[in-house]
């Protein structure tokens, strides 16, 4: 009787711990698959000035995205690097901007919201500069289909 009072116990346990979820994660797990934190670009002896912007390629009205452009220019130093984001078109709004420096490269990651009548032909732009140059890059959006 013993055994099976503890079967039981153990079983209802199992059943509870694997039966509860929380479904928002679910939701939070989809949007964060577009975000980009990490933008490569490619330095050797010769670079004096590189910038990159990265992220999803499409995207549905109402969403937020994290988007990233990075930035090396020779003999400065990152920190001394300002970051500009601008909405060349397309209805979206920059939320956030965060900078970081990883080594010689300065980095900044915008969040942007892509508005409820959003119809696609997104294009955002990504700027930098500091002591010694500076330069853009963009990056286009277009709206994705269920």
């Amino acid at each position: 009787m013993k055994n099976r009072t503890i079967y039981l116990l153990l079983f209802m346990f199992a059943t509870l711990a694997t039966s509860c979820s929380n479904d928002d994660d679910t939701q939070s797990t989809i949007e964060n698959l577009k975000n980009v934190t990490d933008c490569e670009i490619t330095i050797e002896p010769t670079t004096s000035l590189s910038i990159c912007v990265d992220g999803t390629d499409v995207a549905l009205p109402d969403e937020i995205i994290k988007f990233v452009t990075t930035f090396y220019s020779r003999n400065d130093i990152p920190i001394n690097t300002e970051f500009s984001w601008t909405v060349e078109s397309g209805n979206m709004e920059i939320l956030n901007v965060e900078n970081s420096i990883d080594g010689l490269i300065a980095k900044s990651i915008a969040t942007i919201k892509f508005n409820s009548d959003y119809s696609g032909n997104g294009i955002i732009k990504g700027a930098a500069k500091n002591n010694n140059g500076n330069g853009s890059d963009t990056h286009r959006i277009e709206l994705e289909t269920k």
